[in-house]
């Protein structure tokens, strides 16, 4: 039985979840019977903008899979950066590695707040799980972004912000050792020679990354007439090989737990729905359909990741309740083969989101 279906007051749901993150953030802790798993996820639910997410209100939740109840958006924040003042900055996108237990996330922070405490560049950054301990792992020039833990927990993979061609970089877990995969030759921080590369994702069993790309694109590509898709390469950037190829975009890639498929975003029928192929690119498959439903110019349906057992995935979607209205972006879940109706498990009220899921788990089986 799930978290919260065993929490029926919502002050024994924080108490027992609070404790079950500290005490598997302490190294000593026992790990016996420990198998809960979890979900990460960006919300600006403390500091909601009229105009959508903004540069300093964003911070890192965590909550159980079950996920919240309507009216009752009671996640635990991990951050404290997001606010209204000029002090205020992001936190998001993070990436759990059990090998390790850690949460690897970017953000806009000042990396020097003495000198320059207005600056907002977002950088990768290190924390605990109960989000203590968060400290600086990467400094990029023109920023870095998206972590991803690899199998063993020991590297991270990300990209610059070096628009409009980004690279795909990887750096260990104590900071050295950076090194730039997809265009060796430049400089760290310098625009890329090999396309835009970007939404890195390392796969659970082996020494491979899977990220989004539009390198077979003409050099005279328009950027709204861009065809991003997904491939794959080895961790040392060798043998690069495309997975998909079709029209409109592919991108945000994410291995399953046994390494055998790779779910991904896709707009090849016209909007954003959830795809999954296995790790070779072969049997392409929609999950999702949210056609029929009231879609708002900026409908966004991302961000895939694999429950710890493989059977389920939770992604973000934007909520419209009103035909016209701007909507806002929640977390769901689904089986994994798509064969059920998605679940909605966060409630962020309007104009706030909650999305950017990443799902993790402790224990030892």
């Amino acid at each position: 039985m799930s978290l919260i279906q065993r929490l029926y007051d919502t002050r024994v749901f924080f108490s027992v979840l609070i404790l079950s993150i500290v005490s598997f953030a302490v190294p000593h802790a026992s790990q016996d019977d420990a198998s809960d798993d979890f979900i990460l996820f960006v919300s600006d639910r403390a500091f909601p903008s009229l105009l959508g997410m903004c540069g300093g209100c964003e911070d890192i939740y965590v909550m159980p899979p079950a996920g919240e109840l309507p009216a009752m958006p009671n996640a635990i924040r991990l951050t404290a950066g997001g606010g209204v003042n000029s002090a205020s900055y992001n936190s998001a996108a993070p990436d759990w590695s059990r090998a390790k237990k850690l949460v690897a996330f970017q953000s806009n922070r000042p990396t020097d707040p003495v000198n320059r405490p207005l600056e907002r560049i977002p950088q990768i950054y290190l924390m605990n799980p109960d989000g203590t301990g968060q400290q600086l792992l990467v400094n990029l020039p023109r920023g870095s972004a998206f972590p991803g833990f690899s199998h063993n927990g020991n590297e991270l993979c990300f990209h610059s912000l070096t628009m409009p061609r980004r690279d795909i970089y990887i750096v260990n877990v104590h900071g050295t050792g950076l090194t730039n995969l997809t265009s060796p030759t430049q400089s760290p921080g310098q625009t890329g020679v090999a396309g835009d590369n970007f939404r890195c994702d390392w796969s659970p069993k082996a020494n491979a990354i899977a990220f989004a790309s539009n390198r077979h694109d003409p050099a005279d590509t328009l950027p709204a007439d861009r065809n991003d898709e997904i491939y794959v390469m080895n961790a040392d950037g060798t043998d690069v090989v495309r997975l998909t190829n079709a029209a409109g975009s592919d991108f945000n890639p994410a291995w399953s737990p046994k390494g055998d498929r790779i779910a991904f975003e896709s707009n090849r029928t016209g909007m954003p729905e959830i795809w999954v192929m296995n790790a070779d690119g072969s049997e392409q498959v929609r999950l999702t359909n949210f056609e029929l439903d009231i879609t708002p110019s900026n409908v966004n349906v991302t961000k895939a990741t694999w429950s710890p057992k493989g059977d389920r995935i939770a992604f973000h979607r934007r909520v419209t309740p009103v035909a016209g209205m701007r909507g806002h972006v929640e977390v769901y879940t689904m089986n994994a083969d798509g064969s059920d109706v998605p679940a909605r498990i966060t409630f962020t009220e309007d104009p706030g989101f909650s999305g950017f899921p990443t799902w993790g788990k402790w224990g030892t089986d």
